[in-house]
């Protein structure tokens, strides 16, 4: 019964080290495929000029391929100070002072262009974002078969 228990241990040990090779092999890759999503991000740019916006709203090209705006303009044409009476966040919110504002404002702005690459990375992001509850699982299970196993082997 002596030999059944140490080779019990002796699987524990096995199972652990590749769990935690499977881990960083993850992670890893993980590391990787963000750094390669930020690459394909940044392969080209284009600036928008004249897009109408609400008193609050958001810019047709905002999140994370939002660059920044570069002007502000109310109906009438006039140029209003961005920061001020125009506000637009980092990730293209739109916030306008409803003082200066009439109707819609006019905003010019840059922004990345969504490539296949960055679409596609993206989506392998958010697929193995769920990889880590199942590594948890596995764990669990396994750690239950090996304690039932023990019981079993104590029967014997």
């Amino acid at each position: 019964m002596k030999l059944l228990k140490k080779a019990q241990v002796g699987g524990l040990q096995g199972f652990i080290l590749s769990i935690v090779t499977v881990a960083i092999v993850l992670a890893v890759g993980l590391i990787i495929l963000n750094e390669l999503r930020t690459v394909a991000k940044e392969l080209d740019s284009t600036s928008i000029s004249n897009e109408s916006v609400a008193t609050t709203g958001t810019l047709s090209q905002s999140g994370e391929l939002f660059i920044g705006a570069s002007a502000c303009r109310n109906g009438s044409a006039n140029v209003v100070e961005l920061g001020v009476n125009c506000n637009v966040s980092g990730t293209g919110v739109v916030t306008l002072d409803p003082l200066n504002f009439s109707g819609n404002g006019f905003i010019d702005y840059s922004h990345f262009v969504s490539s296949g690459a960055f679409n596609a990375t993206g989506s392998i992001l958010t697929k193995l974002a769920t990889v880590p509850t199942w590594i948890g699982i596995i764990i669990i299970v396994a750690l239950a078969f090996i304690v039932l196993s023990f019981f079993i082997g104590k029967r014997q």
